[in-house]
């Protein structure tokens, strides 16, 4: 898998280079960033900012997700583009299984003002996750100041952002684009780059797209060729919690919230498999989540406390520990945040508060 490292250096099919012949700009091109990464996020010709916003070439296909990876409260776009004429394969716990050529499209940017619903958004980078032969591939490409060209990092960046909080207050975060590297280690499992996101029970919601209808995206997504092989009615599929609905139970959203943020790493084949920690919301027996579990390799991360979860006592409880902080060697997950998600953590202290009160026992 060495391929991957060289960067095509002329590119026939950009859509806004000065050179580039005045042809209109198909999404994918001929392809040949399944080679290789473009150099700037333009020459995919698939997302584009306009009037503050992102949007999409014809045949890129936006979704969102019940329950998303927090980062930093950063604003959120996702997209798909599959290659004319190819398909994903449904499957009904795992991430999709889409055909060579697939793009994942995610951008991140932040509003100015969290009072304003309105206000600007400063969109910050987009991250391309790809379908090559060899199997996935992500690449961070960095917006600048003007919104009109997202250069590739394959370093990662860490620009610096401003904004006013719910409250007023100015905040200012040194936010991280990782790096190739860094990518890796989330988006992997087995030690293979895999997406985390596009999965039936996350994708199971309403959305409304470009051209003002609403459908259910697992539908939508089936009657589109996106995905093959779905149930007759996909929408009755099983469907993740949505973290921050008040209506829904404390128990689903909360594991709902630790599946999406921590199982990719706390699952069988993924980085923190030796922790003996398993995080999806799927998970039947507490052991294994964490109920009076004693960690195998937290190490300091743990603090001067001993169990995972500990049923009725979020502040004897690891978990809670480490979501509440930025330290280093203890903030989890280990990259990706660099504050605190104080409502996902009040979150999980209401579920393990809710836990029927007992000791753990050695």
């Amino acid at each position: 898998m060495i391929r991957r490292t060289a960067v095509i250096a002329t590119l026939a099919l950009s859509c806004s280079s000065a050179s580039a012949p005045s042809k209109p700009c198909v999404a994918g091109g001929d392809g040949r960033y399944v080679d290789a990464p473009y150099p700037s996020l333009d020459a995919y010709c698939m997302a584009s900012i306009r009037d503050g916003e992102i949007t999409y070439q014809e045949g890129v296909v936006p979704y969102d997700l019940n329950t998303a990876l927090y980062s930093d409260g950063a604003v959120k776009r996702r997209a798909v583009f599959l290659p004319k004429g190819t398909t994903a394969q449904w499957s009904d716990n795992e991430v999709f299984d889409f055909p060579v050529g697939t793009v994942l499209l995610k951008s991140f940017g932040f509003r100015t003002d969290l009072r304003d619903p309105n206000s600007k958004i400063n969109w910050v980078e987009t991250r391309v996750v790809l379908r090559a032969p060899e199997g996935w591939f992500a690449y961070p490409y960095v917006w600048d100041t003007t919104g009109t060209r997202a250069t590739y990092a394959p370093g990662g960046r860490q620009p610096r952002v401003n904004w006013t909080d719910a409250s007023g207050a100015p905040q200012t975060l040194d936010y991280l684009v990782p790096s190739e590297t860094e990518c890796k280690q989330c988006h992997s499992s087995n030690a293979q780059i895999i997406p985390i996101g596009p999965k039936a029970r996350n994708l199971n919601r309403m959305f409304t797209y470009p051209d003002g209808t609403s459908d259910n995206q697992l539908a939508h997504w089936s009657k589109a060729g996106i995905v093959s092989g779905a149930p007759a009615d996909p929408t009755t599929v099983a469907k993740l919690a949505v973290w921050d609905d008040p209506s829904g139970p404390i128990a689903d959203r909360a594991r709902a919230y630790l599946e999406v943020n921590c199982a990719h790493c706390h699952s069988a084949g993924g980085t923190a498999s030796t922790s003996g920690l398993f995080l999806w919301a799927s998970e039947s027996d507490p052991l294994r989540y964490g109920v009076c579990k004693e960690p195998l390799s937290a190490g300091p991360g743990a603090g001067t406390l001993t169990w995972d979860v500990v049923p009725g006592l979020p502040d004897q409880s690891i978990v809670v520990y480490r979501m509440a902080s930025t330290a280093p060697g203890v903030s989890m997950p280990q990259i990706g945040r660099g504050t605190v998600h104080t409502a996902a953590v009040q979150l999980v202290r209401d579920w393990i508060t809710g836990l029927a009160k007992g000791p753990c026992n050695p």
